[in-house]
C-alpha cells in the first residue's frame, strides 16, 4: 500500500476521453461540407441567376471553404490536446477527476 507521500501514477482517463470523441468525429469531420453540396449543386444548375444569385453562390463558396477548413482544424485541436496530455499522472490529478469537475 502506498504510503501518505507517495505519488501513485493511474491512466490519464482526460486523455483517454479526448482521444475517443476524437475518434467519432473522424468521420463527421470529413463530410461537413456535405452540408452545403446541394446547395452547390442547384446553384451550378442554374437554380437562381442574377445579381442576387451570384451574391449568394459567392456567400454559398465562402461557407462551403470555411467547412472544409473546420473538419481538419477540429481535428488539430483534439491533436494538440492529446500530444499535451501525459499517458499517466497522479492520483490526485484533474485528469483522474475531469468529470465530476463540469469540463464535459
Amino acid at each position: 500500500m502506498a504510503g501518505d507521500d507517495e505519488v501513485v501514477m493511474v491512466n490519464n482517463t482526460y486523455k483517454d476521453a479526448v482521444r475517443s470523441a476524437r475518434a467519432t468525429c473522424v468521420s463527421p469531420a470529413a463530410r461537413l461540407e456535405d452540408a452545403l453540396r446541394a446547395a452547390r449543386r442547384a446553384m451550378d444548375a442554374g437554380a437562381w441567376q442574377g445579381p442576387m444569385g451570384e451574391d449568394f453562390s459567392g456567400e454559398l463558396n465562402t461557407y462551403r471553404s470555411k467547412l472544409n477548413e473546420a473538419g481538419p482544424a477540429a481535428l488539430d485541436d483534439f491533436d494538440r490536446v492529446i500530444s499535451g496530455q501525459p499517458e499517466q499522472v497522479p492520483s490526485t490529478a484533474w485528469q483522474v477527476r475531469w468529470q465530476r469537475m463540469g469540463l464535459r
